[in-house]
Order: C-alpha cells, then sequence, then structure tokens
C-alpha cells in the first residue's frame, strides 16, 4: 500500500500570489520549509506527500528537481490541492487558467492526483443554478487535468457548498468528477463516511485519512471515526487507488501527530514488509 502524508499540518495556511488583485493567482501555501518537512514525514515511513498548490510554486523553475529531491528520500508527490470558487462565471475563466498551470507543474514534478475544493458560499444568497455551475466548472478542471495525465477529483470541505450527504449527492449526479473523500470533512458535515464510502467506491481513486473527535480534526485513532471499518471495507472492494494522511488545523505538535498517525496505520493498513525497522 502506497501511504502519503500531507505537508499542510507543518505550518500556518495563507494565501500566496498577490491574490487581492487577481483571482488568477490566489493559491493556498503552508509557510513551512518544505524540504525539511519531507524529511520529517519520511522518518516515520510515510512514502509519499500532497503539497498545496502555492508551495508547489516554489519549486517552478525547476519542478523536475523536486521530483528528484522526493525521490532520492524515498518519496513520491501523491497530489497537489488547489482550490476555487468555481461559480462565479467571470472569474471562472481565470480560475481555471490557474488549476491548468497548477496542473502543468505538477505533472512535471510527478504527481499523479490533482485535488480540487471549493465552490464558494455567497455572502448574501446562494444561487439555484449555482450547484449545477460548479458541477460543469469541475468538468472542465477534469478535462484540463486529464490533459497533464493527472486524475482531477473534488473534495468536499466545510466552508463550501458541499458539506452535508445531500450537497454530496446532488453534486455528483451533476458532475463526473472523481471524488476524494477526506474521511473528517465528511463527518463534521454530518455524513456516515463509511456509508458514503459505500455509495461512492467506484469512483475513489485516492483518500485523505484524517480523524474527527467532535470537535476538531486530530491524529488517526484519536478520534470518533470508524478508520478501522472504513480501511477494511475499502480493502474488501479491492481498492487499488492511494491513501493520504491529512491532520490540519490540529492543535498539538504536527510532528507528534504524523508520528501517532503512521503507528495507527502500521496496525490496520500498511504491509509489515512497509513498516519501520
Amino acid at each position: 500500500m502506497n501511504v502519503g502524508y500531507m505537508t499542510n499540518a507543518f505550518g500556518s495556511l495563507v494565501g500566496s500570489g498577490g491574490g487581492v488583485t487577481s483571482v488568477k493567482d490566489v493559491r493556498y501555501e503552508t509557510i513551512c520549509n518544505d524540504m525539511q518537512v519531507f524529511q520529517k514525514i519520511r522518518s516515520f515511513g510515510f512514502n509519499g506527500v500532497e503539497m498545496f498548490d502555492g508551495n508547489l510554486d516554489k519549486f517552478a523553475d525547476d519542478p523536475e528537481g523536486l521530483k528528484d529531491n522526493l525521490q532520492n528520500l524515498g518519496l513520491s508527490l501523491y497530489g497537489v490541492y488547489t482550490g476555487a470558487n468555481f461559480i462565479y462565471k467571470d472569474a471562472w475563466r481565470d480560475e481555471l487558467w490557474r488549476i491548468q498551470q497548477t496542473a502543468k507543474l505538477a505533472a512535471r514534478a510527478g504527481a499523479k492526483h490533482l485535488v480540487l475544493g471549493g465552490g464558494a458560499v455567497r455572502g448574501v444568497s446562494q444561487n439555484e443554478n449555482d450547484m449545477k455551475v460548479l458541477g460543469q466548472a469541475l468538468d472542465e478542471a477534469e478535462a484540463v487535468a486529464a490533459k497533464e495525465g493527472m486524475i482531477a477529483s473534488y473534495h468536499p470541505h466545510l466552508g463550501s457548498m458541499v458539506e452535508t450527504p445531500e450537497q454530496i449527492d446532488e453534486l455528483f449526479s451533476l458532475s463526473s468528477i472523481a471524488f476524494c473523500p477526506d474521511l473528517a470533512h465528511l463527518a463534521a458535515g454530518g455524513a456516515d463516511p463509511l456509508e458514503v464510502i459505500k455509495v461512492y467506491k467506484n469512483r475513489i481513486p485516492y483518500v485523505h485519512l484524517k480523524d474527527w473527535d467532535g470537535e476538531g480534526f486530530v491524529p488517526l485513532g484519536k478520534g470518533e471515526i470508524d478508520l478501522r471499518g472504513i480501511i477494511n471495507f475499502l480493502q474488501k472492494e479491492n481498492y487499488s487507488g492511494d491513501w493520504l494522511v491529512e491532520i490540519d488545523g490540529y492543535a498539538g505538535d504536527p510532528v507528534e501527530a504524523c508520528r501517532l498517525s503512521y503507528d495507527f496505520l502500521a496496525t490496520t493498513l500498511l504491509d509489515k514488509k512497509q513498516r519501520k525497522d
């Protein structure tokens, strides 16, 4: 099994790229030393990472060098996370351009997955066509990623248009994009993560493993989610996709969260040969 770890737990989240004035440049970025974070993640046994698009942009002049550096550490770039509003038609062309640039750069760095989050919640009232517009935009983004040889998937997220089970069902009835379930976001949005995964098992290429204790995100095995049940179900269904641990927003030590999460997976997901000596 391939199991990676998201670098965003190791620093504060900010926006980058002059996004105050130009929507085409809005990106997520974790403030951290990326190479040091890669080394720490590898030291616990993980063999891959996911990055925000803003962190990837630091390597825009030499994405192949990033790929080589990761390989030298025994890591690969599983995926890159990016987001957009999607529903504002005047802005969408620039947002799609940005997603395309991210996909090109990510593909050169060896990434397999392009994870898409977002779908703006309007300040006044949601337009009744917003979900349809979101679905259409995601299909366009999926096509852009496919041209770069990447798998695009949508990540339902708190604070977006797609939080609840009903919203998830509505969106996936309107778009063909793949589904990247984040287990804690599903639980926090009122869903039973296992039941959602049972419904959409055939369109899941990538899973974000995250735990939830009813108040916040916590290391794997420290919350309320039936992680073992979900992992066992997918394994019995011959799931052949990738797994990524993401413990963002955790109030504790990010290094300890990384270690605890790997130790939990060592008893549930990882083959013996993949465990640390």
